[in-house]
């Protein structure tokens, strides 16, 4: 994915809140999207962290963790499910009671992979991959590296 091209659509729905996100209904607002697997968790919540304490309302900027688990056999999708619900019911107990958990933490199984893909987020085992989308749709930052935190800020501040 380059920067400047058109951000591809999605249609996922939320592990906890079951809320369904889509591209198309996040149009006037910037949006992150961190795609990571377990082991690279730590980086998606620094970058929610980081993003909620510059831009507390996620009308202006939406945070949302991308999990491709395009690995896991439709057998085990009931157990991932229920894994990746309990991870946001713990999570959401660090979020402030004057917020609504559904649009503070935002956890999207990509069951096929396929959202991963079009964003060309690969070996996110390893090191998070980033997508900067702002408010008409457009990928501004696209990165995967040692600083993803610099490189969030750095592109939503030139927007």
């Amino acid at each position: 994915m380059q920067t400047g091209e058109r951000a591809p659509g999605f249609d996922l729905v939320a592990a906890g809140s079951g809320r369904r996100v889509g591209l198309r209904d996040l149009m006037g607002r910037k949006v992150v999207l961190v795609f990571h697997l377990q082991g690279t968790a730590p980086t998606a919540r620094e970058i929610n962290h980081a993003v909620r304490s510059r831009f507390p309302d996620p009308d202006e900027v939406l945070v949302a963790s991308v999990i491709d688990l395009s690995i896991v056999p439709p057998v085990y999708w009931m157990t991932v499910g229920l894994v990746l619900g309990s991870a946001y019911d713990q999570a959401t107990r660090e979020i402030p009671p004057d917020v609504d958990p559904a649009d503070y933490l935002i956890i999207l199984p990509d069951w096929g992979g396929r959202v991963s893909r079009e964003y060309g987020a690969r070996n996110t085992g390893r090191a998070a991959a980033i997508a900067v989308v702002d408010e008409d749709s457009n990928v501004t930052l696209s990165y995967q590296g040692e600083r993803p935190v610099e490189a969030v800020f750095g592109a939503l501040e030139n927007l």
